[in-house]
């Protein structure tokens, strides 16, 4: 517990009235040093018996660079106290924060940027803690770290036909079964245009069971410094496939994720490549083939090798990584 300078200035008040009521009488002690020792005391025997605030953050969901998330910090205290708020961004979360001071209870919203692919952190949280004099000051330090994780920039592959001479190599599903109609959640990859014409409605190729499970596996591997471009392609490689309706597994540098599909495979791949670094990645079995260096990025699919940038749109969408939902 500290004075601030409020205190120390009314300590020196009281000091002159002690001296005044030696050179001038008694009357002195009741008009200042009296009220002045009982507002210290009174400040100070606040702070002292005031418990430790509680401290809540919120957790913001993963996203992709350029997307906001709003954090909330709810301060809770039993005493009537006033405290300066201040909290601890990582360098590559920007962030609108600044240090206030609040009475508590109190809760502080700000923004955070999500710039940079990676797990960042908020905190740890300081609270300046004062009476309602503003007399003494007493710190707490709240250690506790609220992760914010980045998914890696993905972008549609709007050019893979066209790179593969008018063959789109990741599809590798044999010809459809069946047709039936279209329901909601259905990849509109699988509408069969010219039927859904002629009946006025849309419908759906339903493919060989056995040959969507077959699926396809990512092996991604990167020189160090370019993880980022690694972990970029491999993503777009990885939601286009699996909004294509395939299994897929991934293999990276220090993971490995086995075949599967939906929403929750396309949360973990996604996950993973965010915290992914550089490294080798051995899957002799592997589909398809990221590989980042000092040569650029490129994808290989049956032994065919093309540039990354000559398979991506020109801009990252992080809708098209998320299935369209942003939270």
């Amino acid at each position: 517990m500290r004075p601030t300078r409020r205190a120390l200035a009314l300590a020196g008040l009281c000091a002159l009235g002690f001296w005044l009521a030696g050179a001038f009488g008694e009357r002195s002690l009741d008009a200042i040093v009296v009220p002045g020792l009982v507002a210290l005391a009174a400040g100070a025997i606040q702070l002292r018996l005031a418990d430790r605030p509680t401290v809540e953050r919120s957790q913001p969901t993963a996203g992709f660079p350029g997307e906001t998330r709003t954090i909330e910090i709810e301060v809770d205290a039993e005493s009537a106290l006033t405290a300066r708020i201040a909290e601890t961004i990582d360098d590559d979360l920007g962030s609108d924060f600044s240090p206030s001071k609040r009475a508590l209870p109190a809760t502080v919203a700000y923004d955070i940027e999500l710039e940079a692919r990676g797990e960042h952190r908020l905190g740890p949280l300081t609270l300046t803690v004062s009476d309602v004099l503003g007399l003494f000051t007493k710190e707490f330090t709240y250690a506790k770290r609220t992760p914010v994780l980045v998914y890696p920039e993905c972008y549609q592959l709007a050019g893979v036909e066209g790179a593969f001479d008018g063959h789109d190599p990741f599809d590798d599903r044999e010809a459809f079964d069946e047709l039936r109609e279209y329901v909601p959640g259905d990849s509109l990859r699988d509408v069969h245009w010219k039927s859904s014409a002629k009946r006025d409605d849309l419908v759906v190729m339903e493919f060989d069971s056995e040959a969507d499970a077959t699926g396809v596996t990512v092996v991604a591997e990167a020189a160090a410094g370019h993880d980022d471009g690694m972990a970029s392609a491999a993503a777009s490689v990885a939601t286009y496939l699996l909004d294509s309706g395939l299994a897929v597994g991934l293999t990276y540098p220090g993971g490995r994720i086995e075949r599967a599909g939906g929403d929750p495979q396309r949360d973990q791949v996604l996950r993973a490549l965010a915290r992914a670094g550089p490294g080798r990645a051995d899957d002799p079995d592997a589909d398809v083939h990221v590989l980042a260096d000092a040569d650029g990025t490129r994808v290989t699919v049956d032994d065919r090798e093309t540039p990354f940038d000559r398979l991506a749109d020109a801009r990252p969408s992080g809708a098209v990584a998320d299935g369209g939902r942003r939270s």
